[in-house]
């Protein structure tokens, strides 16, 4: 498989990460309209909060996969600026290979963690309802995070070694 082909293929898998992302925000907004209408007379939705954390957490991480495909995270290239483009590029490669190790890290932990909540049976407060869900869903946006972050590393670094 070509470098262009596994770019498309994981450009799809972010994207479709990123529309169930955005459908877990309207969900939380959905929620929190509602609780606040209802609230006002007296009646708010019982364990809204519960379903807002759930939703916003996984949200961000499933939206992180496209982030890092598009290159849109956040750069400081205060230390950087007097080096030349290459030196340049080369950090860039080693610290996207650098993100995807920490988020692999980070995609195990959950997925223990997920476990663990699965294993003890742990509930919310008021909805009971499983916190493994929230652990698994992010674990799984966290693994492709991930895989995007080290796709991006290697193409960085076949980047840097082709002849300027």
């Amino acid at each position: 498989m070509t470098l262009a082909a596994l770019r498309g293929a994981l450009t799809r898998l972010a994207v479709t990460c990123a529309l169930l992302g955005g459908a877990l925000l309207l969900l939380a907004v959905g929620v929190t309209t509602a609780s606040v209408l209802r609230g006002a007379f007296g009646a708010p939705i019982l364990g809204d909060s519960e379903i807002v954390e759930l939703a916003l957490g996984v949200a961000v991480v499933l939206c992180m996969p496209l982030c890092e495909m598009k290159g849109a995270h956040v750069l400081v290239d205060f230390f950087t600026q007097a080096l030349p483009a290459r030196g340049t590029a080369g950090l860039d490669a080693a610290m996207r290979a650098v993100a995807a190790l920490v988020v692999g890290v980070l995609a195990w932990r959950l997925a223990i963690g997920g476990y663990n909540m699965w294993d003890r049976e742990r509930d919310s407060m008021f909805l009971q309802l499983p916190f493994w869900w929230g652990y698994a869903a992010a674990a799984l946006g966290m693994a492709a995070w991930s895989l995007c972050a080290a796709f991006v590393a290697v193409e960085s670094f076949v980047r840097l070694r082709r002849p300027a």
